[in-house]
Protein backbone atom coordinates (compact mmCIF):
# COMPACT_ATOMS: atom_id res chain seq x y z
CA UNK A 1 0.00 0.00 0.00
CA UNK A 2 1.29 3.41 -0.90
CA UNK A 3 2.27 5.35 2.24
CA UNK A 4 -0.08 8.25 2.88
CA UNK A 5 -0.58 10.81 5.61
CA UNK A 6 -2.00 9.28 8.79
CA UNK A 7 -4.29 11.80 10.41
CA UNK A 8 -6.16 11.89 13.70
CA UNK A 9 -8.97 14.40 14.26
CA UNK A 10 -9.72 14.75 17.92
CA UNK A 11 -12.31 17.48 17.71
CA UNK A 12 -14.89 15.19 16.14
CA UNK A 13 -14.37 11.54 15.03
CA UNK A 14 -11.13 9.61 15.45
CA UNK A 15 -9.87 8.68 11.97
CA UNK A 16 -6.90 6.33 11.86
CA UNK A 17 -5.25 4.67 8.87
CA UNK A 18 -3.17 1.53 9.33
CA UNK A 19 -2.89 1.40 13.13
CA UNK A 20 -1.76 -1.39 15.41
CA UNK A 21 -4.03 -1.91 18.43
CA UNK A 22 -2.32 -2.98 21.65
CA UNK A 23 -4.06 -3.88 24.90
CA UNK A 24 -3.01 -1.79 27.88
CA UNK A 25 -5.09 -2.69 30.93
CA UNK A 26 -8.46 -1.03 30.66
CA UNK A 27 -7.17 1.42 28.08
CA UNK A 28 -6.73 0.97 24.37
CA UNK A 29 -3.29 1.85 23.04
CA UNK A 30 -2.93 2.88 19.41
CA UNK A 31 0.38 2.48 17.67
CA UNK A 32 0.69 3.67 14.06
CA UNK A 33 2.57 1.21 11.89
CA UNK A 34 2.64 3.11 8.62
CA UNK A 35 5.08 6.06 8.93
CA UNK A 36 8.82 5.51 8.90
CA UNK A 37 11.27 6.61 11.55
CA UNK A 38 12.22 9.61 9.45
CA UNK A 39 8.69 11.05 9.58
CA UNK A 40 7.52 13.76 11.96
CA UNK A 41 4.51 13.52 14.24
CA UNK A 42 2.98 16.99 13.97
CA UNK A 43 0.55 18.29 16.61
CA UNK A 44 -1.82 21.16 15.74
CA UNK A 45 -2.95 22.99 18.88
CA UNK A 46 -6.02 25.18 19.21
CA UNK A 47 -3.89 28.07 20.48
CA UNK A 48 -2.13 28.23 17.10
CA UNK A 49 1.08 26.47 18.09
CA UNK A 50 2.26 23.62 15.86
CA UNK A 51 4.72 21.18 17.43
CA UNK A 52 6.48 18.11 16.14
CA UNK A 53 8.53 15.16 17.33
CA UNK A 54 10.37 12.44 15.42
CA UNK A 55 8.14 9.49 14.74
CA UNK A 56 10.84 7.15 16.03
CA UNK A 57 10.42 8.67 19.50
CA UNK A 58 6.70 7.82 19.62
CA UNK A 59 6.05 4.63 21.61
CA UNK A 60 2.27 4.56 21.88
CA UNK A 61 -0.96 6.51 22.07
CA UNK A 62 -3.56 6.02 24.79
CA UNK A 63 -6.92 7.50 23.80
CA UNK A 64 -8.95 8.53 26.85
CA UNK A 65 -12.33 10.18 27.14
CA UNK A 66 -11.07 13.73 27.72
CA UNK A 67 -7.32 13.42 27.31
CA UNK A 68 -5.12 11.57 24.81
CA UNK A 69 -1.66 10.55 26.02
CA UNK A 70 1.33 10.26 23.72
CA UNK A 71 4.29 8.34 25.11
CA UNK A 72 7.74 9.31 23.84
CA UNK A 73 10.93 7.33 24.38
CA UNK A 74 9.25 5.42 27.21
CA UNK A 75 10.21 8.18 29.66
CA UNK A 76 8.03 11.08 28.71
CA UNK A 77 4.34 11.55 28.16
CA UNK A 78 2.35 14.34 26.54
CA UNK A 79 -1.22 14.62 27.86
CA UNK A 80 -3.34 16.56 25.39
CA UNK A 81 -6.82 17.73 26.22
CA UNK A 82 -9.09 17.07 23.26
CA UNK A 83 -10.18 20.70 23.48
CA UNK A 84 -6.57 21.73 22.99
CA UNK A 85 -5.52 19.50 20.11
CA UNK A 86 -7.14 20.04 16.71
CA UNK A 87 -5.33 17.31 14.85
CA UNK A 88 -2.23 15.16 14.55
CA UNK A 89 -0.46 14.52 11.23
CA UNK A 90 2.36 12.17 10.34
CA UNK A 91 3.39 14.31 7.42
CA UNK A 92 5.72 17.29 7.91
CA UNK A 93 3.74 20.36 6.75
CA UNK A 94 5.37 22.52 4.11
CA UNK A 95 5.36 26.29 4.43
CA UNK A 96 4.58 26.14 8.15
CA UNK A 97 6.57 27.36 11.12
CA UNK A 98 6.58 24.58 13.68
CA UNK A 99 8.36 24.05 16.99
CA UNK A 100 9.98 20.95 18.35
CA UNK A 101 8.91 19.88 21.81
CA UNK A 102 11.40 21.61 24.09
CA UNK A 103 13.90 19.82 26.30
CA UNK A 104 15.18 20.79 29.75
CA UNK A 105 18.29 22.55 28.43
CA UNK A 106 16.08 24.95 26.47
CA UNK A 107 14.69 26.39 29.69
CA UNK A 108 18.13 26.95 31.20
CA UNK A 109 19.11 28.86 28.08
CA UNK A 110 15.94 30.95 28.26
CA UNK A 111 16.72 31.95 31.84
CA UNK A 112 20.32 32.80 31.01
CA UNK A 113 19.24 34.92 28.03
CA UNK A 114 16.34 36.71 29.75
CA UNK A 115 16.46 40.50 29.47
CA UNK A 116 14.37 42.93 31.43
CA UNK A 117 12.03 45.17 29.43
CA UNK A 118 11.93 48.94 29.73
CA UNK A 119 10.27 49.96 32.98
CA UNK A 120 6.93 51.73 33.21
CA UNK A 121 6.64 54.60 35.68
CA UNK A 122 3.30 55.54 37.15
CA UNK A 123 2.77 59.30 37.20
CA UNK A 124 2.78 60.90 40.61
CA UNK A 125 -0.55 62.54 41.48
CA UNK A 126 -0.51 66.30 40.99
CA UNK A 127 -0.22 68.63 43.93
CA UNK A 128 -3.58 68.83 45.73
CA UNK A 129 -5.14 72.26 45.98
CA UNK A 130 -7.19 71.38 49.03
CA UNK A 131 -5.19 72.26 52.13
CA UNK A 132 -7.06 69.62 54.11
CA UNK A 133 -5.68 66.83 51.91
CA UNK A 134 -3.53 64.45 53.94
CA UNK A 135 -0.52 64.89 51.64
CA UNK A 136 -0.97 68.57 50.82
CA UNK A 137 2.17 69.40 52.76
CA UNK A 138 4.29 66.85 50.87
CA UNK A 139 4.39 69.06 47.79
CA UNK A 140 7.03 71.74 47.77
CA UNK A 141 4.87 73.45 45.13
CA UNK A 142 2.38 74.23 47.90
CA UNK A 143 4.98 75.85 50.15
CA UNK A 144 5.71 79.59 50.05
CA UNK A 145 9.13 80.67 51.35
CA UNK A 146 9.27 83.88 53.35
CA UNK A 147 12.83 83.68 54.72
CA UNK A 148 15.97 81.93 53.45
CA UNK A 149 18.99 81.40 55.68
CA UNK A 150 22.17 80.10 54.02
CA UNK A 151 24.69 78.10 56.06
CA UNK A 152 28.15 77.88 54.52
CA UNK A 153 30.79 75.57 56.00
CA UNK A 154 34.54 75.90 55.78
CA UNK A 155 37.21 74.23 57.88
CA UNK A 156 37.23 77.37 60.04
CA UNK A 157 33.57 76.97 60.98
CA UNK A 158 30.23 78.01 59.51
CA UNK A 159 28.79 81.35 58.49
CA UNK A 160 25.12 82.31 58.23
CA UNK A 161 23.78 84.75 55.66
CA UNK A 162 20.30 86.19 55.48
CA UNK A 163 18.19 88.08 57.99
CA UNK A 164 17.38 85.93 61.01
CA UNK A 165 13.70 86.52 61.80
CA UNK A 166 12.01 86.66 65.16
CA UNK A 167 11.40 83.21 66.57
CA UNK A 168 14.63 81.77 65.13
CA UNK A 169 17.74 81.23 67.27
CA UNK A 170 21.03 79.92 65.91
CA UNK A 171 23.87 78.56 68.04
CA UNK A 172 27.25 77.44 66.75
CA UNK A 173 30.10 75.33 68.10
CA UNK A 174 32.73 75.53 65.39
CA UNK A 175 31.21 73.52 62.53
CA UNK A 176 28.21 72.30 64.53
CA UNK A 177 25.02 74.33 64.11
CA UNK A 178 21.76 74.13 66.07
CA UNK A 179 18.65 76.00 64.95
CA UNK A 180 15.67 76.63 67.22
CA UNK A 181 12.67 77.93 65.33
CA UNK A 182 8.98 78.61 65.77
CA UNK A 183 8.85 80.49 62.47
CA UNK A 184 6.83 79.42 59.42
CA UNK A 185 7.84 79.54 55.73
CA UNK A 186 11.54 78.97 56.35
CA UNK A 187 14.17 77.65 53.94
CA UNK A 188 17.54 76.51 55.27
CA UNK A 189 20.15 76.30 52.51
CA UNK A 190 23.27 74.23 53.22
CA UNK A 191 26.54 74.53 51.28
CA UNK A 192 30.28 74.26 51.77
CA UNK A 193 32.50 71.58 53.33
CA UNK A 194 33.38 70.46 56.86
CA UNK A 195 35.09 67.39 58.31
CA UNK A 196 33.79 68.11 61.81
CA UNK A 197 30.35 69.62 61.72
CA UNK A 198 26.61 69.01 61.72
CA UNK A 199 23.24 70.67 61.16
CA UNK A 200 20.51 70.25 63.75
CA UNK A 201 16.94 71.50 64.07
CA UNK A 202 16.01 71.39 67.75
CA UNK A 203 12.65 70.26 69.07
CA UNK A 204 10.56 73.31 70.05
CA UNK A 205 7.59 71.34 71.38
CA UNK A 206 6.61 73.14 74.57
CA UNK A 207 2.98 72.05 74.47
CA UNK A 208 0.93 68.93 73.80
CA UNK A 209 -0.25 70.34 70.46
CA UNK A 210 3.28 70.74 69.06
CA UNK A 211 2.33 74.18 67.68
CA UNK A 212 5.85 75.57 67.97
CA UNK A 213 7.38 73.14 65.46
CA UNK A 214 6.91 74.12 61.81
CA UNK A 215 7.67 72.36 58.55
CA UNK A 216 10.44 73.84 56.41
CA UNK A 217 12.53 73.45 53.25
CA UNK A 218 16.01 72.01 53.66
CA UNK A 219 17.98 72.82 50.50
CA UNK A 220 21.13 70.78 49.91
CA UNK A 221 23.05 73.17 47.68
CA UNK A 222 26.38 71.37 47.25
CA UNK A 223 27.20 70.62 50.88
CA UNK A 224 29.65 68.10 52.36
CA UNK A 225 29.26 67.43 56.07
CA UNK A 226 31.12 64.85 58.15
CA UNK A 227 30.24 64.47 61.83
CA UNK A 228 32.69 62.12 63.58
CA UNK A 229 30.41 61.84 66.62
CA UNK A 230 26.87 61.58 65.29
CA UNK A 231 24.43 62.46 62.50
CA UNK A 232 25.48 64.92 59.83
CA UNK A 233 21.86 66.18 59.72
CA UNK A 234 19.72 65.78 62.81
CA UNK A 235 16.08 66.94 62.66
CA UNK A 236 14.35 66.74 66.05
CA UNK A 237 11.28 68.86 65.29
CA UNK A 238 8.90 66.06 64.24
CA UNK A 239 7.47 68.08 61.33
CA UNK A 240 7.73 67.69 57.55
CA UNK A 241 11.11 68.34 56.00
CA UNK A 242 10.97 69.25 52.31
CA UNK A 243 14.45 68.23 51.17
CA UNK A 244 15.31 69.93 47.88
CA UNK A 245 18.40 69.18 45.78
CA UNK A 246 19.07 71.74 43.03
CA UNK A 247 20.27 70.65 39.62
CA UNK A 248 23.98 69.79 39.23
CA UNK A 249 24.58 69.99 42.99
CA UNK A 250 26.36 67.05 44.63
CA UNK A 251 25.86 66.66 48.38
CA UNK A 252 27.76 64.34 50.73
CA UNK A 253 26.84 63.36 54.30
CA UNK A 254 28.91 61.16 56.65
CA UNK A 255 28.55 60.15 60.28
CA UNK A 256 30.94 58.62 62.81
CA UNK A 257 31.29 55.04 64.02
CA UNK A 258 30.19 56.01 67.55
CA UNK A 259 27.54 58.61 68.44
CA UNK A 260 27.69 61.02 71.36
CA UNK A 261 24.31 60.51 73.01
CA UNK A 262 22.05 63.46 73.85
CA UNK A 263 19.47 62.90 76.57
CA UNK A 264 15.92 62.73 75.25
CA UNK A 265 16.96 62.49 71.60
CA UNK A 266 16.98 59.71 69.05
CA UNK A 267 19.91 59.73 66.67
CA UNK A 268 19.51 56.79 64.32
CA UNK A 269 21.40 57.67 61.18
CA UNK A 270 23.61 59.95 59.14
CA UNK A 271 20.50 61.86 58.02
CA UNK A 272 17.91 61.52 60.79
CA UNK A 273 14.51 63.10 61.24
CA UNK A 274 11.77 62.66 63.81
CA UNK A 275 9.33 63.85 61.15
CA UNK A 276 8.58 63.12 57.52
CA UNK A 277 11.31 63.37 54.90
CA UNK A 278 10.17 64.34 51.39
CA UNK A 279 12.98 64.42 48.80
CA UNK A 280 12.75 66.28 45.49
CA UNK A 281 15.01 67.99 42.96
CA UNK A 282 17.41 66.68 40.29
CA UNK A 283 20.61 66.93 42.34
CA UNK A 284 22.65 64.14 43.95
CA UNK A 285 22.90 63.02 47.57
CA UNK A 286 25.66 60.65 48.73
CA UNK A 287 25.31 59.23 52.23
CA UNK A 288 27.81 57.17 54.22
CA UNK A 289 26.93 55.71 57.60
CA UNK A 290 29.44 54.12 59.96
CA UNK A 291 27.40 54.13 63.17
CA UNK A 292 23.75 54.33 62.17
CA UNK A 293 21.37 53.94 59.27
CA UNK A 294 21.90 55.95 56.11
CA UNK A 295 18.64 57.93 55.98
CA UNK A 296 16.19 57.43 58.82
CA UNK A 297 12.77 58.89 59.67
CA UNK A 298 10.58 58.15 62.67
CA UNK A 299 7.63 59.01 60.42
CA UNK A 300 7.70 58.36 56.64
CA UNK A 301 9.99 58.88 53.65
CA UNK A 302 8.78 60.01 50.23
CA UNK A 303 10.80 60.35 47.02
CA UNK A 304 9.24 62.65 44.44
CA UNK A 305 8.95 62.08 40.67
CA UNK A 306 11.65 64.67 39.84
CA UNK A 307 14.30 63.27 42.16
CA UNK A 308 17.90 62.95 40.96
CA UNK A 309 20.14 60.40 42.70
CA UNK A 310 20.51 59.09 46.25
CA UNK A 311 23.48 56.80 46.91
CA UNK A 312 23.86 55.19 50.34
CA UNK A 313 26.64 53.10 51.86
CA UNK A 314 25.56 51.99 55.32
CA UNK A 315 26.85 49.96 58.25
CA UNK A 316 23.19 49.32 59.15
CA UNK A 317 20.11 49.91 56.97
CA UNK A 318 20.16 52.09 53.88
CA UNK A 319 16.72 53.62 54.47
CA UNK A 320 14.91 53.05 57.76
CA UNK A 321 11.47 54.53 58.37
CA UNK A 322 8.45 53.87 60.54
CA UNK A 323 5.16 54.55 58.74
CA UNK A 324 5.85 54.06 55.04
CA UNK A 325 8.28 54.46 52.14
CA UNK A 326 6.82 55.94 48.95
CA UNK A 327 8.77 56.48 45.71
CA UNK A 328 7.74 57.97 42.36
CA UNK A 329 11.09 58.73 40.74
CA UNK A 330 14.83 59.06 40.92
CA UNK A 331 17.77 56.68 41.03
CA UNK A 332 18.50 55.04 44.36
CA UNK A 333 21.52 52.86 45.09
CA UNK A 334 22.04 51.21 48.47
CA UNK A 335 25.01 49.18 49.70
CA UNK A 336 24.25 48.07 53.26
CA UNK A 337 25.45 45.65 55.90
CA UNK A 338 21.89 45.62 57.25
CA UNK A 339 18.70 45.97 55.21
CA UNK A 340 18.30 47.97 52.04
CA UNK A 341 14.98 49.61 52.94
CA UNK A 342 13.15 48.85 56.20
CA UNK A 343 9.64 50.04 57.02
CA UNK A 344 9.12 49.19 60.66
CA UNK A 345 5.33 49.35 60.83
CA UNK A 346 3.95 50.24 57.43
CA UNK A 347 4.15 49.86 53.67
CA UNK A 348 6.75 50.04 50.93
CA UNK A 349 5.38 51.43 47.65
CA UNK A 350 7.37 51.90 44.44
CA UNK A 351 5.70 53.49 41.41
CA UNK A 352 8.59 55.04 39.49
CA UNK A 353 12.36 55.35 39.35
CA UNK A 354 15.01 52.70 39.89
CA UNK A 355 16.17 51.06 43.11
CA UNK A 356 19.40 49.01 43.24
CA UNK A 357 20.19 47.29 46.54
CA UNK A 358 23.23 45.26 47.54
CA UNK A 359 22.99 44.15 51.16
CA UNK A 360 23.72 41.41 53.68
CA UNK A 361 20.31 41.21 55.34
CA UNK A 362 16.92 41.83 53.70
CA UNK A 363 16.54 44.00 50.63
CA UNK A 364 13.08 45.52 51.19
CA UNK A 365 11.19 44.93 54.45
CA UNK A 366 7.62 45.83 55.44
CA UNK A 367 7.05 44.46 58.91
CA UNK A 368 4.15 44.93 61.32
CA UNK A 369 1.66 42.79 63.22
CA UNK A 370 -1.19 44.48 61.34
CA UNK A 371 -1.10 42.82 57.92
CA UNK A 372 -3.37 45.51 56.42
CA UNK A 373 -0.87 48.21 57.39
CA UNK A 374 2.24 46.28 56.40
CA UNK A 375 2.34 45.52 52.69
CA UNK A 376 4.58 45.92 49.66
CA UNK A 377 3.31 47.23 46.33
CA UNK A 378 5.47 47.67 43.25
CA UNK A 379 3.25 49.44 40.75
CA UNK A 380 5.93 50.71 38.38
CA UNK A 381 9.61 51.50 38.20
CA UNK A 382 12.31 48.86 38.58
CA UNK A 383 13.80 47.09 41.58
CA UNK A 384 17.08 45.17 41.58
CA UNK A 385 18.26 43.41 44.76
CA UNK A 386 21.25 41.26 45.71
CA UNK A 387 21.54 39.78 49.23
CA UNK A 388 24.20 37.52 50.72
CA UNK A 389 23.35 36.73 54.35
CA UNK A 390 21.52 33.73 55.87
CA UNK A 391 17.79 34.33 55.53
CA UNK A 392 18.64 37.54 53.72
CA UNK A 393 15.38 37.86 51.79
CA UNK A 394 15.18 40.21 48.83
CA UNK A 395 11.56 41.33 49.36
CA UNK A 396 9.73 40.38 52.55
CA UNK A 397 6.52 41.49 54.24
CA UNK A 398 4.17 40.23 56.92
CA UNK A 399 1.28 41.42 54.74
CA UNK A 400 0.47 41.28 51.02
CA UNK A 401 2.95 41.57 48.15
CA UNK A 402 1.55 43.07 44.94
CA UNK A 403 3.34 43.63 41.63
CA UNK A 404 1.59 45.49 38.82
CA UNK A 405 3.51 46.67 35.76
CA UNK A 406 6.72 46.12 37.71
CA UNK A 407 10.23 45.12 36.67
CA UNK A 408 11.99 43.20 39.45
CA UNK A 409 15.23 41.24 39.48
CA UNK A 410 16.60 39.69 42.65
CA UNK A 411 19.32 37.27 43.67
CA UNK A 412 19.87 35.77 47.13
CA UNK A 413 22.82 33.64 48.21
CA UNK A 414 22.40 32.96 51.92
CA UNK A 415 21.09 29.81 53.58
CA UNK A 416 17.27 29.59 53.59
CA UNK A 417 17.02 32.95 51.81
CA UNK A 418 14.02 33.87 49.66
CA UNK A 419 13.63 36.39 46.89
CA UNK A 420 9.93 37.01 47.62
CA UNK A 421 8.24 36.05 50.88
CA UNK A 422 4.91 37.31 52.20
CA UNK A 423 2.51 36.48 54.99
CA UNK A 424 -0.45 37.52 52.83
CA UNK A 425 -1.29 36.80 49.20
CA UNK A 426 1.30 37.41 46.49
CA UNK A 427 -0.24 38.88 43.34
CA UNK A 428 1.83 39.45 40.19
CA UNK A 429 0.22 41.05 37.15
CA UNK A 430 1.60 42.56 33.92
CA UNK A 431 5.14 42.35 35.31
CA UNK A 432 8.62 41.03 34.56
CA UNK A 433 10.23 39.07 37.40
CA UNK A 434 13.67 37.45 37.33
CA UNK A 435 14.69 35.70 40.58
CA UNK A 436 17.52 33.38 41.59
CA UNK A 437 18.57 31.81 44.88
CA UNK A 438 21.61 29.70 45.82
CA UNK A 439 21.16 28.95 49.51
CA UNK A 440 20.98 25.56 51.21
CA UNK A 441 18.46 24.81 54.01
CA UNK A 442 18.85 26.09 57.56
CA UNK A 443 17.17 24.98 60.77
CA UNK A 444 14.69 27.58 62.05
CA UNK A 445 14.82 27.76 65.85
CA UNK A 446 11.58 29.74 66.05
CA UNK A 447 9.54 27.37 63.90
CA UNK A 448 11.43 24.27 65.07
CA UNK A 449 11.73 23.08 61.50
CA UNK A 450 14.02 23.23 58.50
CA UNK A 451 13.66 26.24 56.20
CA UNK A 452 14.75 26.03 52.57
CA UNK A 453 15.67 28.69 50.06
CA UNK A 454 13.08 29.71 47.48
CA UNK A 455 12.58 32.23 44.71
CA UNK A 456 8.98 32.76 45.85
CA UNK A 457 7.69 31.72 49.26
CA UNK A 458 3.97 32.42 49.56
CA UNK A 459 2.68 31.73 53.07
CA UNK A 460 -0.77 32.23 51.59
CA UNK A 461 -1.84 32.16 47.91
CA UNK A 462 0.06 33.09 44.74
CA UNK A 463 -1.58 34.51 41.61
CA UNK A 464 0.30 35.31 38.39
CA UNK A 465 -1.50 37.05 35.50
CA UNK A 466 -0.11 38.41 32.22
CA UNK A 467 3.48 38.28 33.45
CA UNK A 468 6.88 36.84 32.55
CA UNK A 469 8.68 35.00 35.37
CA UNK A 470 12.20 33.54 35.24
CA UNK A 471 13.04 31.61 38.41
CA UNK A 472 16.29 29.76 39.17
CA UNK A 473 17.02 27.88 42.41
CA UNK A 474 20.31 26.02 42.74
CA UNK A 475 20.73 25.31 46.46
CA UNK A 476 20.08 21.88 47.95
CA UNK A 477 16.44 21.39 48.88
CA UNK A 478 15.50 24.71 47.31
CA UNK A 479 12.34 25.65 45.42
CA UNK A 480 11.39 28.03 42.66
CA UNK A 481 7.83 28.39 44.02
CA UNK A 482 6.86 27.27 47.51
CA UNK A 483 3.24 28.06 48.41
CA UNK A 484 1.29 27.05 51.48
CA UNK A 485 -2.00 27.63 49.61
CA UNK A 486 -3.10 27.66 45.99
CA UNK A 487 -1.06 28.80 42.99
CA UNK A 488 -3.07 30.20 40.07
CA UNK A 489 -1.35 30.89 36.73
CA UNK A 490 -3.20 32.79 34.00
CA UNK A 491 -1.98 34.16 30.67
CA UNK A 492 1.65 34.15 31.78
CA UNK A 493 4.99 32.62 30.87
CA UNK A 494 6.95 30.96 33.67
CA UNK A 495 10.40 29.51 33.05
CA UNK A 496 11.70 27.63 36.08
CA UNK A 497 14.89 25.72 36.84
CA UNK A 498 15.44 23.90 40.13
CA UNK A 499 19.04 22.71 39.88
CA UNK A 500 19.60 21.63 43.48
CA UNK A 501 19.49 18.07 44.76
CA UNK A 502 17.51 16.98 47.81
CA UNK A 503 19.10 17.92 51.15
CA UNK A 504 19.80 15.21 53.68
CA UNK A 505 21.18 16.61 56.91
CA UNK A 506 20.90 15.43 60.51
CA UNK A 507 18.39 12.80 59.45
CA UNK A 508 16.10 15.39 57.84
CA UNK A 509 15.27 15.28 54.16
CA UNK A 510 14.39 18.59 52.50
CA UNK A 511 13.05 18.07 49.00
CA UNK A 512 14.18 20.03 45.97
CA UNK A 513 11.12 20.97 43.90
CA UNK A 514 10.54 23.55 41.22
CA UNK A 515 6.91 24.04 42.30
CA UNK A 516 5.83 22.90 45.76
CA UNK A 517 2.26 23.99 46.44
CA UNK A 518 -0.94 22.98 48.16
CA UNK A 519 -2.64 23.20 44.75
CA UNK A 520 -1.74 24.36 41.25
CA UNK A 521 -4.05 25.68 38.52
CA UNK A 522 -2.84 26.38 34.97
CA UNK A 523 -5.22 28.40 32.79
CA UNK A 524 -5.46 29.30 29.08
CA UNK A 525 -2.65 31.33 27.58
CA UNK A 526 -0.12 30.11 30.14
CA UNK A 527 3.24 28.53 29.42
CA UNK A 528 5.00 26.72 32.27
CA UNK A 529 8.49 25.44 31.41
CA UNK A 530 10.32 23.53 34.14
CA UNK A 531 13.73 21.90 34.33
CA UNK A 532 14.25 20.17 37.69
CA UNK A 533 17.09 18.12 39.10
CA UNK A 534 14.44 16.26 41.10
CA UNK A 535 10.67 16.88 41.20
CA UNK A 536 9.30 19.49 38.80
CA UNK A 537 5.76 19.83 40.21
CA UNK A 538 4.50 18.71 43.60
CA UNK A 539 0.84 19.39 44.41
CA UNK A 540 -0.53 18.30 47.75
CA UNK A 541 -4.27 18.49 47.06
CA UNK A 542 -4.88 19.27 43.38
CA UNK A 543 -3.25 19.88 40.00
CA UNK A 544 -5.88 21.42 37.72
CA UNK A 545 -4.95 22.00 34.07
CA UNK A 546 -7.53 24.16 32.29
CA UNK A 547 -5.35 25.26 29.37
CA UNK A 548 -1.94 26.41 28.26
CA UNK A 549 1.27 24.43 27.80
CA UNK A 550 3.04 22.85 30.76
CA UNK A 551 6.45 21.19 30.33
CA UNK A 552 7.64 19.58 33.56
CA UNK A 553 10.93 17.72 33.22
CA UNK A 554 13.09 15.94 35.76
CA UNK A 555 16.71 15.05 35.20
CA UNK A 556 16.64 12.23 37.73
CA UNK A 557 15.51 8.68 37.01
CA UNK A 558 14.67 8.37 40.72
CA UNK A 559 12.21 11.27 40.86
CA UNK A 560 8.70 11.85 39.58
CA UNK A 561 8.47 14.80 37.26
CA UNK A 562 4.90 15.45 38.41
CA UNK A 563 3.85 14.24 41.86
CA UNK A 564 0.21 14.89 42.78
CA UNK A 565 -0.93 13.56 46.14
CA UNK A 566 -4.51 14.64 45.62
CA UNK A 567 -6.53 15.09 42.43
CA UNK A 568 -5.21 15.51 38.90
CA UNK A 569 -7.68 17.17 36.54
CA UNK A 570 -7.12 18.18 32.91
CA UNK A 571 -9.92 19.84 30.97
CA UNK A 572 -7.70 21.75 28.55
CA UNK A 573 -4.16 22.39 27.47
CA UNK A 574 -1.06 20.23 27.19
CA UNK A 575 1.03 18.71 29.94
CA UNK A 576 4.31 17.11 28.91
CA UNK A 577 6.35 15.51 31.66
CA UNK A 578 9.04 12.95 32.29
CA UNK A 579 12.79 12.46 32.11
CA UNK A 580 14.77 14.93 30.01
CA UNK A 581 18.53 15.12 30.31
Amino acid sequence: MKRVMHFIRLSSVLLVTSLLYVSCGEKETLKPDGPTDNDKVTFYQSDGIIRYIDYSALDSIVNGVDVTKYYFNDKRVACYSKRMLDSVSYKYPSGKTILAFPVASDFLSDIADAKAPAQTDKAEPGAPSDETASDYGDYIENYTVKTTLTFTWTEDGVTVSGTVPKGVTISKDKGHVTVQSTQKKMRYRLEGTTTDGSFKIADMDNSSTDDNNKKFILELNGVEITNPNGPAINIQSGKRVLVNMPKDKVNTLKDGAAYTETEGESQKGTFFSEGQLIFSGPGTLNVTSLGGHGICSDDYIRLRYNLGEINITSAKDGFNTKDYFLMYGGKVKVNATGDGVTVRRGSFELYGGTVDINCVDDGVVSDYVNADTAFIKIGGGSLNIFTTGPKGHAVTTTGKLTLDKAVVTASTQGAASKCFTAGGNITISSSYVNLSTKGDPQYDEDEKDWSSAACIRAKSGLSVTGSDLFLLSSGKGSKCINAAAGVNLDGSTLTLAAKGSDYDGDGNNVRSRAIDAASLTVNDGTSVCISAAMTAIYADTKFDVKGGNTFAYTQSEDAKAVNVKGTYSQTGGLVMSGLSK
